[in-house]
Parts: C-alpha cells; sequence; structure tokens
C-alpha cells in the first residue's frame, strides 16, 4: 500500500527536529523540556482538546497522541491501530486506538499504558510497579451551522523512586502518584458572518508525593474549570475570553484555597506584521500581553510578553497566612526570537532567542542554616540568550540534519549547557513493489557538562541554585528503523548505544543528583493500522 510508506515518510519528516529535553532515565520518563536551550516547566499543555495543568511534569513524554492516516473529510471510515513497544529494564508500551469518521459526526477511542522499572529496578517495587496510563474518548457532531465536540480523558501516573545513596536515608518511601480527569465541551458555530467558539474545560486532580532526600510529602486536591469564547469574522476581529478558576485542598495541612484569572487578547494581521494583544487580570493585579510576529524575506522576528500565575508550592507551611506561594502572585515572561533563512539549495536558519522572566519560584539555599518551612522558597527575576543553528541536506534516499544549540552564558532558566548537538541522518528506501520498505535514523548527539551553579529539580519541578552533578560531557549514538512489510511497521530502536558496546569507556549520562547514570535502551516494536 502506497500510503503506508508515506505515513512512514511522515513519521520521519516530524522527527527531523524533534523537541529537546534534559532526561533523567534512559526512557525519558522522567526529563525536564527544553526549547533552544530554555528550560520549560509550569506551564498548562493541551492534549488534543484536553487541558493538561502546570503540575503535570514532563506530560509530553509520559502520553503521546496517537495519529491516524489521513483521509478525505467528506468520506466515510473506520480505522483501528495498535502499537506494542517492549525492551530492557522492564519498558513495556501498549496503544491502541480506534475512529469511527463520517460527514457528520466522528468518535475516537484511544488508551495507552507506558512501564519502566529502571536500570536498578529503582522506579518500582513488589506491590507497586511503575505506571504511565490514559484513556481518551473523542466526539463530534457537525449540525447546518453548528460543530459540538466533546473530549474526556483519564490520567494515570506511579512511580517509586529507590536511590542508591550514600547518606543513611531510607528511600522505600519514596513515591509519585496521580491521577486525573480531564473534561472538554464546546460548541463551534457561525452567527451573522462571526465564528465562534465556546469551550468548557474542567479539570480534577488527585496527587501525592513522598521524597525522602527533599523532606518533600504532598498530598493534594486539584479542581479546575476555565470557560473560553473565540469570535472572529476573518477582518479585524480575533477577539479572545478565558474566565479561570483553579481551587486546591492542601490534604496534608487540611487547608485549602482558590485563584482566579481573566484574560482578553485581540489578534490582527497586517501588512508589517501579526499582533496579538490584551489584558491578564490574575487576583488582584492587572498586567498586559502582547504578541509580535513578522517575516521579512529570508528574516523573521517574534517577539512576546506572557503572565501566568505563580508556581504553587505546596510543601510550605504558612504561618502568617500571606498565600506567599498559593500562585496568586504574577510571573511576567518576555522573550524575543530573531530567525535568518539562508537562501541556499540545503535549508539553512540560525535563531538568536532572549528570554527575560520576573518572580520565578525557586527553592532557598542557605547552606546547613536552619530555615524554617515557611520561608524555604523565593522569588527571583533572571535571563538567558541562546543560539539554535540548523540546516538539512536532502539526498536521494534520506537527508542529514544538524542541529546545534549554543548557550551563552549560565542562567537558572536555560539549560546550562554551553553546547547541544544532534546530527541525525535519516534514510528511506522502499523496495519489492512497495510491499517492503525501510525508514530509519542514525543520530550523534553531544551535550557539554553543566558547570554553573545552576540545576533543574524534577521532584520539586523547578530550577534551583544548587549543583551537585560530578559529570563530563556527554557523547552518544542512537539508532532508530522502522520496516514496512504489506500494513505492517517493524521498529527497533537503541539508545545510547556506545554504552551498549563498550566495556572500557563509560558512556552513561547523569542530569539529576539522585537518578542513576543512565545506561543504553534496546526496545522492539510493532505498529498495525487498518481498515474495518
Amino acid at each position: 500500500m502506497n500510503c503506508k510508506y508515506a505515513l512512514l515518510i511522515c513519521l520521519f519528516s516530524s522527527s527531523l527536529y524533534p523537541q529537546e529535553d534534559i532526561p533523567f532515565d534512559v526512557s525519558k520518563q522522567f526529563a525536564v523540556q527544553i526549547d533552544n536551550n530554555q528550560l520549560l516547566w509550569n506551564s498548562d499543555k493541551s492534549f488534543k482538546k484536553l487541558l493538561i495543568d502546570s503540575s503535570s511534569k514532563n506530560f509530553k513524554n509520559k502520553f503521546s497522541n496517537l495519529t491516524f492516516e489521513e483521509l478525505p473529510e467528506d468520506s466515510s471510515y473506520v480505522k483501528s491501530k495498535f502499537i506494542y513497544e517492549f525492551g530492557d529494564y522492564g519498558f513495556d508500551k501498549l496503544s491502541i486506538g480506534l475512529k469511527k469518521h463520517s460527514k457528520d459526526e466522528e468518535f475516537q477511542f484511544e488508551g495507552s499504558k507506558k512501564s519502566f522499572f529502571g536500570q536498578y529496578s529503582e522506579f518500582a517495587n513488589a506491590e507497586n510497579p511503575p505506571l504511565s496510563l490514559f484513556y481518551k474518548f473523542d466526539y463530534s457532531k457537525n449540525f447546518e451551522n453548528n460543530k459540538l465536540y466533546s473530549s474526556i480523558g483519564y490520567f494515570r501516573e506511579q512511580s517509586q523512586f529507590i536511590f542508591n545513596l550514600p547518606i543513611d536515608i531510607d528511600s522505600s518511601i519514596n513515591s509519585e502518584f496521580s491521577d486525573f480527569v480531564s473534561l472538554t465541551v464546546g460548541n463551534s458555530f457561525i452567527k451573522n458572518n462571526y465564528h465562534v467558539d465556546l469551550r468548557l474545560n474542567h479539570l480534577s486532580k488527585y496527587e501525592s508525593t513522598q521524597i525522602a532526600q527533599y523532606l518533600l510529602n504532598n498530598r493534594y486536591d486539584l479542581e479546575r474549570n476555565k470557560i473560553s469564547a473565540h469570535i472572529h469574522n476573518g477582518n479585524f476581529l480575533s477577539l479572545k475570553i478565558a474566565l479561570d478558576n483553579k481551587h486546591y485542598e492542601n490534604e496534608r495541612l487540611n487547608t485549602g484555597f482558590s485563584h482566579n484569572a481573566l484574560s482578553f487578547t485581540n489578534a490582527n494581521n497586517f501588512i508589517f506584521g501579526n499582533f496579538i494583544y490584551g489584558l491578564d487580570f490574575i487576583e488582584d493585579k492587572i498586567k498586559p500581553n502582547f504578541v509580535y510576529r513578522n517575516i521579512f524575506g529570508t528574516f523573521g522576528i517574534f517577539y512576546e510578553l506572557r503572565n501566568q500565575a505563580s508556581m504553587v508550592v505546596l510543601d510550605s507551611y504558612d504561618f502568617n497566612h500571606s498565600g506567599k506561594f498559593e500562585g496568586k502572585d504574577v510571573e511576567t515572561w518576555q522573550s524575543i526570537s530573531t530567525t535568518y533563512m539562508f537562501d541556499l539549495n540545503i535549508d539553512l536558519s540560525t535563531t538568536l532567542k532572549y528570554v527575560n522572566v520576573k518572580n520565578i519560584v525557586i527553592p532557598r539555599e542557605l547552606g546547613e542554616v536552619f530555615i524554617p518551612e515557611a520561608e524555604r522558597y523565593q522569588f527571583e527575576d533572571d535571563e538567558m540568550m541562546s543560539l539554535q543553528t540548523k540546516f538539512a541536506i536532502p539526498f536521494k534516499y534520506g537527508s542529514f540534519n544538524f542541529n546545534h544549540s549554543y548557550n551563552f552564558y549560565d542562567s537558572l532558566i536555560s539549560s546550562n549547557r554551553s553546547h547541544i548537538l544532534a546530527l541525525d541522518y535519516l534514510y528511506s528506501l522502499s523496495l519489492v513493489k512497495n510491499n517492503l520498505g525501510i525508514n530509519g535514523k542514525l543520530s550523534l548527539q553531544y551535550m557539554s557538562k553543566n558547570n554553573s551553579d545552576f540545576s533543574f529539580n524534577y521532584f520539586k519541578n523547578m530550577p534551583e541554585k544548587k549543583n551537585n552533578i560530578e559529570s563530563d560531557d556527554y557523547i552518544n549514538i542512537s539508532l532508530s528503523t522502522q520496516i514496512a512489510i504489506s500494513d505492517v511497521l517493524l521498529t527497533i530502536k537503541l539508545q545510547n548505544a556506545l554504552n551498549k558496546f563498550s566495556e572500557n569507556e563509560d558512556y552513561s549520562l547523569r542530569n539529576h543528583e539522585f537518578f542513576n547514570p543512565m545506561s543504553s535502551l534496546l526496545t522492539f516494536g510493532i505498529i498495525w493500522e487498518f481498515d474495518d
């Protein structure tokens, strides 16, 4: 089937420049995302139409949507998909999906589970194996000028953290657990040449974290409702309004608190650029928001001023009832990026990025001095600058891709790796009258040492002014191959391959003071999408 090989090419073309991250284990179950060397945390995410709260760590590596082969919107079809992958250290991932589409309505189901014990079984014990699990149902129906849509998902995460440490601290109690339901209902319609989208997002979440090494013992419930409206007419009106309410119940302290946010934005497109502007009302504070983007030939510019509620910290007692770390303050992020695309026979671009942030929450570090729990966190301002260069050289049976990020100076909000380099060779070959296809990627990764005074704390989900990692520069290779036999795709992946084949050199990677060094990971899988 020709469409099967088209799908293969699409899968690999989307991974030319994948989302970067700083992993803490070889499966990337635990990691922090970066973008042009900027750390990404404490931000809401979307899972198609579902709202994912900012408290969910490393969500994109734990959960991923199924994608089906695209067919014309006016056709009727039923598709099913099955993905299974297994490998070293108890790696086990299963995803299934069903999509039923017609001209007037669509239904889709997705389910996935992922488990990874770790090289030393540090993420599991006899009673509780590590697990990431979700189920999601989507339904939409078209009427004459209306489209009603809904989506509901259940997500569950569970891991143990049994660290082999020289210090005499019992890590057997360490655990991380969360489950939540995210629901979206909405109506998109046209009225008097105005396009209107009304949406309600609801999220109900329970989370528990217990880490002896950091004196973390958090248990809380979160109820969140977000009502939004988008109205546009294709001319000068593209108005978005969003009202967001969060309520926390701190089970450890048996207390509760809420905070609210209201935002207004409008968008206009002019010959000299695209503008998005508005106001954010976060508790009793009013802040402007602004976005500008434009392309002048081969030169592009992007500027953003955005606001969000400061991070909620639930492992801190609040003796004076100030609500200091209850997310009622405001983080303000300013970023400007300039991109130059070279007019050559190859795809070559370079992007210079500057980011300034005010009022992020970080742990306070005073050495051996005793700090009352209410004073263990503080607000901090910071900035960073980075340069990213990318180019791709196509060949007859594939392409060569280069991606290099350079960090100009150390900061809280950057990766603090002066150099992050990825060299990828992608190949694609179709054989036996298109009944056999081979696609793959051979990658070289390099990451310079973080020798700064900053690091990212996965368990507290924030950067900190401390770096206890003793590691050298990291270099390794990875292999990924997909073999298409008729309608079935077979996959082989090898991560950190140098660690698999070398006995005399240590090519492991360590990015966190408590996580074990990462060795290699070999997995096998099968992907099968078929028509019912």
